[in-house]
């Protein structure tokens, strides 16, 4: 459930970026550099009993009396750009119900695009994705021929056979066996097919390790497709991150 300052009208026609918590974190850290570099607002939050309970510091610079919470909803200034940051994965046998939520959350805010960020185990990639590009897309029910085109000057190349970059029709089959340890995006993404939402799923072929660099690569191809902060020099990430890799000694603070 939706709860915050702002109801359907804030967010009918914007553009949702959200990521599924996925191998390596890829999606939220990218998402991290996204809000964080836009200084977007927090308009409210999903409340959901299919994820796991978290509470903790703010995880952003210029909000930093907020307390963080599972699944945060943001805003730019100019209401152009929605974008989720999810904390916690769902509980397990929950993540049917849980993007039965999202969905839900998409049909309630009217959005004029869903941009779904995911990744997957690169260990696990068919022999056809190894070469060529490391983020992939899928459109489905996709009929934006400017983004389509983009996406091929940005080379994100198809996940499967199946998902062409500019289809205006509804895809029969998704390759979403290309898809492994992606959380709640299969789930999702099938039911935005059977439903006829459109969605445009990007995805990050990754290992577990040091993600900041798949996590600037995938903000940078989001960024390059939506053009969310075209005036960007640099990405800014969040206080946060420098605790990603937990150099040294925990601060007490922690504690």
């Amino acid at each position: 459930m939706f709860v915050g300052s702002s109801d359907t009208v804030a967010t009918k026609g914007s553009t949702l970026v959200l990521p599924s918590v996925s191998i390596g974190n890829v999606p939220q850290l990218a998402v991290d550099l996204l809000i964080n570099t836009l200084k977007a607002s927090r308009i409210g939050i999903l409340d959901s009993p299919s994820l796991i309970p978290i509470s903790g510091p703010s995880g952003f610079d210029h909000l930093p009396t907020q307390r963080s919470v599972p699944v945060e909803v943001y805003q730019s200034a100019d209401t152009q750009w929605t974008i989720i940051q999810q904390r916690s994965p769902p509980l397990p046998k929950h993540h049917r119900i849980f993007a039965q939520e999202m969905l839900d959350f998409i049909k309630q805010g009217e959005f004029s695009k869903v941009v779904l960020l995911t990744s997957s185990d690169a260990a696990l990639r068919a022999d056809a994705l190894i070469d060529g590009p490391q983020i992939r897309s899928l459109a489905i029910n996709w009929q934006d021929d400017l983004l389509a085109s983009r996406l091929q000057a940005l080379s994100l190349g198809p996940l499967g056979p199946s998902a062409g970059v500019s289809t205006s029709r509804t895809t029969a089959q998704l390759p979403l066996n290309q898809l492994h340890a992606s959380g709640i995006a299969k789930h999702l993404l099938r039911l935005c097919q059977t439903t006829k939402i459109p969605v445009l799923a990007l995805v990050a072929l990754a290992n577990e390790g040091d993600n900041v660099p798949d996590a600037i690569n995938l903000a940078n191809a989001t960024n390059a497709l939506l053009e969310l902060a075209p005036d960007a020099k640099q990405w800014s990430p969040p206080k946060s991150w420098e605790w990603l890799m937990a150099p040294g000694m925990a601060p007490n603070e922690l504690f």
